[in-house]
């Protein structure tokens, strides 16, 4: 049996598209049971609930309600993601974009892969964190501009933090002390939607790519720092620095903080390598590691 965590709130959610494909599970022998989030956390609750009672459990909705449903520990169930968000990061990293129908062909299929989290004081990711002006403009979001203008809300927000103050903290790894006016934290290799950000891990490698613009020059840094990453020329310019690691990563200075696109936090933190988890994988890939 497969259950389904919806988010009616997701950006592109659509019952008719969501009867579709309960049509089409039908049609192909399996049963489905549906669960309609109302608020923030009971993706979370749901997840927690129902885990082992399915083979597997589909989050419908974008990157924010899969976050909830790993939360949900799930030791029993596979997930599966059914993209209906703004970006969608973690389907495209899975299908190649973020494809119901390829999705639907992934669940319908069963096939699962191992795959690995990570986790911030304790709350686990799957996609990346990010700390300093990446997250600040995450917390710049307008909820109801991101319905209405979806990944542009996102430019303007990033806007509007840049031309507010922010401050430098600092990044302890691996004996090494950094001061850093924005750190990403990837365990994907997509970042922000369909920019390929790294080229040393995906969900399905056990270490963390780690990019940080270093504190200096804010108002000329930021702004070159940003285009390199966006542009992929990040890898070969000297000022964003990038390594990889398996050790624990500490966040001073209380930065603010994102995980998978929603606001996490102003704190300190600790990041790491979490528990891994089974996922519904497209037909591409061969089997279950």
């Amino acid at each position: 049996m497969i259950g389904i965590i919806a988010n009616p709130n997701a950006l592109r959610f659509n019952i008719k598209k969501l009867k579709n494909l309960l049509r089409k599970l039908k049609q192909n022998g399996l049963k489905t049971d549906v669960f309609f989030t109302q608020r923030a956390g009971d993706g979370k609750k749901i997840a927690e609930r129902i885990d082992g009672h399915y083979r597997i459990i589909a989050a419908y909705g974008g990157d924010g309600i899969i976050n909830e449903v790993i939360n949900g520990n799930l030791k029993r169930s596979a997930l599966c993601v059914l993209p209906a968000g703004t970006t969608n990061v973690l389907a495209i990293e899975l299908y190649g974009k973020p494809s119901l129908n390829r999705a639907l062909n992934a669940l319908i299929n069963g096939k699962t892969k191992k795959a690995y989290t990570a986790s911030i004081n304790g709350r686990k990711f799957i996609l990346m964190a990010g700390a300093g002006f990446d997250a600040e403009s995450v917390f710049a979001v307008n909820e109801k501009n991101k319905k209405l203008f979806g990944k542009i809300e996102y430019v303007l927000s990033g806007v509007k933090a840049y031309l507010q103050k922010s401050h430098c903290f600092t990044i302890e790894i691996e004996r090494k002390t950094l001061e850093a006016l924005w750190v990403i934290v990837s365990n994907s290799r997509k970042y922000a939607g369909n920019f390929d950000i790294s080229e040393q891990t995906d969900i399905f490698t056990p270490i963390l790519d780690v990019f940080f613009c270093p504190c200096s020059n804010r108002t000329a840094m930021l702004p070159y720092c940003n285009l390199s990453l966006f542009s992929g020329f990040h890898a070969f310019t000297p000022f964003v620095k990038h390594f990889c690691t398996d050790k624990p990563i500490k966040i001073k200075g209380e930065p603010h903080i994102q995980i998978d696109g929603d606001y996490f936090s102003k704190t300190n933190a600790i990041i790491k390598l979490g528990d891994p988890i089974d996922i519904v994988v497209h037909e591409k890939d061969k089997g279950k590691h």
